[in-house]
């Protein structure tokens, strides 16, 4: 599967490779699509951890992202980025929602804190740049330092989250 379209990939192949019934995968788990957006909020949930324990704040959290993200995204994974394949790049994108979502903000606004109606904008915002460039990152081969990729993205979404620290009402 390492060198496998994601869209020719079946659960059963998953389940075999897995050693799981595919009865069980699917008790667990609507499709394959809810396998992959699982692993990578698992991922991310492992990334914020290892950021946590570094203590890190500011832009030092984006470059650790993208230095994990670079090592530790499995081989599969960058082909169906390079592929173009759609759906990857959706399902890429939810998780990396959640990511921002949950994992994310707190490094710059309170959990309570709410930005009221705009909310799902703000938030959108900020994960759609953190995918255009994490993407576009992967695709080019890491051309660019983590460091250098992290600061940009810090930068370019400062207004983002100046935005969010001006609007939070707790």
């Amino acid at each position: 599967m390492e060198t496998k379209a994601y869209s020719d990939i079946k659960v059963t192949e998953i389940a075999k490779k897995s050693g799981l019934a595919r009865q069980t995968i699917y008790r667990n788990y609507g499709d394959k699509d809810d396998i992959l957006y699982d692993y990578l909020c698992h991922q991310f949930d492992f990334f914020d951890d290892r950021i946590k324990g570094r203590q890190l704040a500011g832009a030092d959290v984006l470059v650790a992202f993208f230095e994990m993200w670079r090592e530790f995204l499995p081989a599969s994974l960058l082909y169906n980025i390079q592929l173009s394949d759609r759906k990857i790049r959706q399902i890429i994108y939810r998780s990396l929602e959640y990511y921002v979502q949950e994992k994310y903000t707190p490094y710059f606004m309170s959990p309570q804190a709410s930005i009221g109606d705009m909310h799902y904008y703000v938030f959108r915002s900020l994960s759609s740049s953190l995918h255009g460039i994490l993407i576009e990152w992967s695709l080019q081969h890491y051309a660019q330092s983590a460091e250098q990729i992290g600061k940009l993205t810090y930068q370019l979404t400062d207004s983002i989250r100046q935005y969010c620290m001006e609007h939070a009402a707790t």
